[in-house]
């Protein structure tokens, strides 16, 4: 519930957006209990804390689990101040992220810290000793030295209350610059009473009130009827933080018109704020009243002073008088930009970048914060790249920060990138005179595998070899080199021969190039590789080579060229050879296409022929005999008169045989005749199916003479028989297309 509340106490906030940076106010009070959730950052982005030089994220912790920030120290106010972190009048703590994903956009957090009323009013002493002479006038006023408060505004505001623990004749009094004193409102007697008390409480108006109190020991002392006088009670001085130690910054006039010790005049510095730090910087002569300065002055450390000095004799009773001196501190150019640098990657040594070749235009390279701890336009910056500027570049977030950038393609084989060796970022301030910081990294370029291997285009690779025949295995035709502009890895060549002579021609990783065979022809041209190392990608190149051989005639190489020709007539009978093989194989499919084609025409035409419709058959019965007649008294027959027995007569019979009915019906004719002449008629039938023709043929010699002739014609079937005296019968079947055969 408590945690609930401090979080309730977050009174405003303030965005402002912009494309690169983003600001926001948050009020908080101070004196926050520990691991107060300050703020929560949107839980789709990645921050990290990032020192700038001048920020305070070392009070937070950033949990990057659920994006909460926590307070981790202590918020007091007036601490704060003390230490210099923040303005007394107006604290602010700032916190800066960095969203840790592209576009690495800021996010500044001000945490306004508000006072509360933690702070009593003090005063410097428990108990002030006072002196007062007697007979001192009505209205005499003694001065006391007021009460402090660390607080602010209300909170700071004092009130005071006299209480007296004896009756006496003081009255407390505000003057008009603030002060306080006790003003003597009756009659002052030593010989009556010598000795007053009072308590005075300081309080102040903030809730809950604040007070503390101390005592006041007035002590009645014999008459020193002059007091010191000031020719001013107010001293305000402008010094420079560069003012040096010895200097004499003021003269503080008081006079007295006793003699002797009552009026010689003492001065002394009884208070001074800030309280730890007032007194190792000034001095102030006890008999002179010339305030010194006696420690270096720092802007940055601590901007004003107040002191308060006091002025008495040295008689004895004296009455004390003082004065206030504020000095302010003037700012001077003596402090040296700061910059606190980021890189997205580790440096290499911490002062070598390493950009690989290739990176993308806009490519963030490190996030820079600079910081002055000068003021006005001594704190006031202006940057910029010496060198290195051909590739990196600046993209400015804030007054104060910018980013690092490639700016330019980076081609490490490029001669103009190779003179790229670092770069030197300057940042000035705009004091007079103006000082300045130099940033200085090695740059390395690291190298990608985006060159192949190159050969001399200049140099022609022609190899002229006169005899090969002598020449050894092991000594090279010709060495070649191609070189890459990679480095490492990416830049290691090796080489071979691409086929086809890849199995007559090897290759080293010099580019020592051997033949592994006997050379037969008189030229060659092959190609040779090279390739890199690369790891994800290798690349290459290749290389024509031409190889002349020429042959000398003399006799010591007779036996080689013998080889060489009976090698090279093997080869030609091979190749004869080959060549008679392919013709014998191409005759073969040939034919055998030819014969198959006749088939299936043969095929294709004689079932076209049997299946043919209305087919007609001839059957032809010849019977020669002598020419007698025989009266026939069968009903389709015709009786004939009786002729001569040497004369002869042909009769024939023609029977229509149709179609599917043909075989059947001739079959029935033939039984027919055998029966009608069973002694004198035999039959002989024959049917080739491989023909276009059917025919059937009837032989029969005829042992014996008919006694008549008979002529029957068939009506019903229009056919006619004729029969003739002959040593045969022949009976013909045949296919009837165009004529009778």
């Amino acid at each position: 519930m408590l945690l609930f509340l401090f979080v309730l106490s977050f009174i405003s906030s303030i965005h402002c957006y912009d494309e690169d940076y983003q600001t926001i106010n948050i009020r908080i009070n101070e004196e926050l209990p520990l691991s107060t959730i300050l703020f929560i950052t949107p839980n789709n982005i990645t921050y990290r804390l990032f020192d700038s030089g001048r920020n305070q994220n070392s009070f937070v912790y950033y949990n990057m689990s659920n994006g909460q920030i926590l307070l981790v120290h202590a918020l007091d106010r007036e601490d704060l101040c003390l230490q210099h972190i923040c303005s007394c009048v107006h604290c602010q703590l700032i916190i800066e992220l960095i969203e840790w994903q592209t576009p690495y956009r800021l996010l500044k957090l001000i945490l306004n810290v508000d006072d509360i009323n933690d702070h009593r009013p003090m005063f410097s002493s428990d108990v002030y000793h006072l002196n007062v002479m007697e007979n001192v006038p009505y209205g005499f006023e003694l001065s006391l030295e007021s009460a402090y408060d660390a607080d602010l505004d209300e909170n700071s505001r004092i009130n005071y209350e006299l209480i007296s623990l004896n009756e006496g004749p003081f009255e407390l009094i505000r003057k008009s610059n603030g002060g306080i004193a006790l003003k003597i409102i009756g009659e002052i007697d030593r010989e009556e009473r010598d000795f007053y008390q009072y308590k005075l409480i300081a309080y102040d108006y903030g809730q809950p009130r604040q007070q503390s109190s101390t005592k006041l020991s007035i002590t009645i002392n014999d008459r020193n009827d002059n007091s010191v006088v000031l020719s001013q009670a107010y001293i305000h001085l402008h010094v420079s933080e560069n003012t040096p130690i010895g200097t004499e910054l003021a003269y503080v006039n008081a006079t007295d018109q006793d003699i002797g010790l009552n009026g010689k005049i003492h001065y002394s510095i009884s208070n001074g704020l800030p309280s730890s730090s007032w007194m190792d910087h000034f001095r102030i002569g006890e008999s002179t009243g010339i305030l010194t300065l006696v420690g270096s002055l720092d802007y940055e450390s601590e901007q004003s002073y107040r002191l308060t000095v006091q002025v008495r004799d040295l008689g004895e009773n004296s009455l004390a008088r003082f004065l206030s001196i504020d000095i302010t501190i003037l700012d001077e150019n003596d402090n040296f930009p700061q910059a606190f640098v980021t890189f997205v990657d580790p440096l290499r040594n911490n002062s070598i970048i390493l950009i690989p070749e290739n990176t993308p235009v806009g490519q963030i390279l490190a996030h820079i914060s600079l910081s002055d701890q000068d003021s006005g336009l001594n704190s006031e910056l202006s940057y910029k790249i010496e060198e290195g500027d051909e590739i990196l570049g600046i993209k400015i977030l804030d007054q104060k920060s910018f980013l690092l950038i490639v700016n330019h393609l980076i081609d490490r084989e490029d001669e103009n990138m190779k003179k790229i060796k670092r770069l030197i970022l300057i940042i000035s301030d705009h004091g007079k005179p103006s000082k300045s910081i130099k940033l200085e990294y090695q740059i390395e370029i690291l190298d990608i595998n985006d060159s192949p291997p190159v050969f001399n285009p200049a140099k022609k690779c022609n190899i002229y070899l006169n005899n090969p025949r002598n020449q050894s295995f092991d000594q090279p035709l010709l060495t070649v080199q191609a070189t890459d502009a990679d480095l490492n890895e990416n830049s290691q060549i090796s080489y071979l021969i691409l086929p086809p002579y890849d199995h007559l021609f090897q290759i080293n990783n010099q580019g020592q190039l051997f033949n592994s065979a006997y050379l037969n022809k008189s030229s060659y041209h092959f190609q040779i590789m090279a390739m890199d190392h690369g790891k994800l990608i290798r690349l290459n190149s290749t290389y024509d080579c031409h190889l002349f051989i020429t042959m000398t005639n003399n006799r010591k190489n007779i036996s080689n060229a013998s080889s060489i020709s009976l090698l090279n007539n093997i080869q030609k009978w091979k190749t004869y050879y080959s060549y008679t093989y392919i013709i014998i194989i191409l005759s073969v499919i040939i034919f055998s296409c030819i014969g198959l084609i006749f088939c299936l025409y043969k095929v294709i035409f004689i079932h076209r022929r049997y299946y043919q419709e209305n087919k007609t058959y001839h059957l032809y019965v010849s019977i020669p005999r002598k020419s007698y007649y025989i009266e026939n008294e069968s009903p389709g027959c015709s009786s004939a008169s009786k002729t001569d027995e040497n004369t002869f007569e042909e009769h024939e019979q023609l029977v229509h045989l149709n179609d599917k009915d043909s075989l059947s019906d001739h079959q029935q004719y033939s039984r027919t005749v055998q029966h009608s002449y069973p002694s004198s008629i035999s039959s002989i039938s024959k049917l080739p199916h491989d023909s276009t023709y059917e025919s059937f043929s009837l032989l029969k010699q005829i042992s014996r003479p008919l006694s008549s002739s008979t002529t029957c014609t068939s009506i019903d079937t229009e056919s006619s028989l004729k029969l003739k005296y002959s040593n045969a019968t022949v009976v013909r079947l045949a296919e009837e297309e165009n004529s009778d055969v």
